[in-house]
C-alpha cells in the first residue's frame, strides 16, 4: 500500500490511507489541547499563620450610630410664602444665619401704622402732663377747684396707659414681621430642607433640620448584663468602618431607662468632629474597656477579606489544625467569620476559627476558594 503507483490504481486503498492520516492527526491536536489545559496554575507564595488566643484587656463591645450633639428643627410661627431660601441641604451655617424669608409687606405695613399710634399716644401724654401742671398750679392759687385738678390727673394716667398700649402694639408687630425672618438657632450643618421659593407655610411646620456635629456623639445600645461598672467620664474607644475613623471618646450619659423589649441600655459617647468627617446616622463600633482581661481569638486586619457584608479569611488546609506554620502546598478555603471590635491593627474573630488552624495573614489581590498556595511562616 505504500507503493504510490498501487495507491493510484486502487481508489479505495487510497481512500483509506487518508482517513487514517486525517485521524491520526485529530487525535494528535486533542492529545495537545488536553495536555495545555491540564497545567496546573503555579500556587501563589502566602505568609501563614497559626490563630491564638491572648489575654487581652476586657471590654464590652456594643453598636450604635452616630448622632449630633444638638439638632434643631426650625419652621415658620406665620402663615406666609416664602420669598427667599438661600441656603441648601448639605451646607454649613452660623447660628443666626437666615434660613428663608416670607412676604411681609402686609407686616411692614402693620409695623408703620402702629408707629403712629405711638406718635399720637405721646403727644397725647405730654398734652396731659402739661395740662395737670396747669391745673396744680391755678389750684395752688385758688383759681382751680380741687374737681379740675382731679380731671387733670386722671387724663394724664389715661394717656400713660394709652401710650403703654400703644407701644405694646408696636412691639408685637414688629415682633410678627421678625416671624418674616427664619434664621438658624445654632451652628451645623442642613441636613434636610422641606421649602422652596413660592411655598405657602403653615406656622408649626418644620422647615429645616439643623445638626451640630462638633462634637458629634455615638448612642450605643449596651445589654442589661454588661451595664454595671460603667459611669459618664469612662473611655470609650470608637471604630466607624465607612469612614476608617477609631478614636477615643468620653461616656457622656448613660440613660437609667433601659428598653424593656431589647434589654439595653443607651450609652452616649462624646467625639471631636471639627472637620465633619462624622455624619449623623453612621453605623459605630463602641469598645468600653474593663479593669480585668480575658483570652482573645485576634487576627491581623490584613488577613480579613470583605465580600458585600460578609467577612472571611482564608484557613490553609483545615484539615491539619494545631500544626505549626510550616512551609509547603496547601489548598485556601474561604471562611466567614463573625467578628468583634477592632483593636488597633487586630480583629477580633467571635466565631468561624478555632485556635491553631492556620490562616493567611496577607491574601494576594485574586486569590480564590479552593485555589492552591504555596504556603510560608
Amino acid at each position: 500500500m505504500s507503493d504510490p503507483e498501487a495507491m493510484t490504481t486502487n481508489p479505495l486503498a487510497a481512500a483509506l490511507a487518508l482517513l487514517v492520516l486525517a485521524g491520526a492527526a485529530g487525535c494528535g491536536g486533542e492529545t495537545a489541547r488536553e495536555a495545555s489545559d491540564g497545567v496546573a496554575a503555579a500556587p501563589a507564595a502566602v505568609t501563614v499563620a497559626s490563630a491564638a488566643y491572648r489575654e487581652v484587656a476586657d471590654e464590652v463591645v456594643a453598636t450604635g450610630s452616630v448622632e449630633p450633639s444638638r439638632r434643631a428643627t426650625p419652621g415658620s410661627k406665620i402663615l406666609g410664602r416664602v420669598d427667599e431660601a438661600p441656603v441648601g441641604e448639605g451646607q454649613r451655617v452660623a447660628a443666626g444665619q437666615l434660613l428663608a424669608r416670607l412676604e411681609s409687606r402686609d407686616l411692614q405695613a402693620a409695623v408703620r401704622q402702629a408707629e403712629a399710634v405711638v406718635a399720637g399716644a405721646e403727644a397725647r401724654l405730654e398734652n396731659a402732663r402739661a395740662q395737670h401742671a396747669r391745673m396744680t398750679e391755678l389750684q395752688a392759687r385758688g383759681s382751680a377747684t380741687a374737681k379740675n385738678l382731679e380731671d387733670a390727673t386722671s387724663d394724664w394716667r389715661t394717656a400713660e396707659a394709652g401710650l403703654g398700649q400703644a407701644q405694646a402694639s408696636l412691639a408685637a408687630a414688629r415682633a410678627t414681621q421678625g416671624y418674616a425672618e427664619l434664621r438658624s438657632p445654632l451652628d451645623g450643618w442642613v441636613v434636610a430642607k422641606e421649602v422652596e421659593v413660592g411655598d405657602m407655610v403653615q406656622p408649626g411646620r418644620a422647615l429645616f433640620t439643623i445638626e451640630d456635629l462638633d462634637p458629634a456623639k455615638v448612642i450605643a445600645e449596651v445589654p442589661e448584663g454588661e451595664v454595671r461598672g460603667f459611669a459618664p467620664g469612662d473611655r470609650a474607644l470608637v471604630e466607624v468602618a465607612a469612614m476608617g475613623y477609631r478614636a477615643e471618646g468620653r461616656i457622656e450619659r448613660i440613660v437609667p431607662s433601659g428598653d424593656r423589649l431589647s434589654r439595653t441600655f443607651r450609652f452616649e459617647v462624646v467625639l471631636p468632629n471639627p472637620d465633619g468627617a462624622l455624619k449623623s446616622g453612621m453605623f459605630a463600633r463602641v469598645a468600653l474597656p474593663r479593669a480585668a482581661t480575658r483570652p482573645m481569638l485576634l487576627v491581623p486586619r490584613s488577613a480579613v477579606v470583605r465580600r458585600g457584608g460578609l467577612e472571611g479569611v482564608f484557613v490553609v488546609d483545615a484539615d491539619r489544625s494545631g500544626m505549626e506554620p510550616v512551609p509547603g502546598p496547601g489548598t485556601a478555603r474561604l471562611r466567614w467569620l463573625r467578628t468583634g471590635a477592632t483593636r488597633g491593627d487586630e480583629v477580633a474573630i467571635l466565631s468561624g476559627l478555632e485556635e491553631g488552624e492556620r490562616y493567611v495573614v496577607e491574601p494576594p489581590a485574586g486569590l480564590a476558594d479552593g485555589a492552591p498556595v504555596e504556603a510560608r511562616p
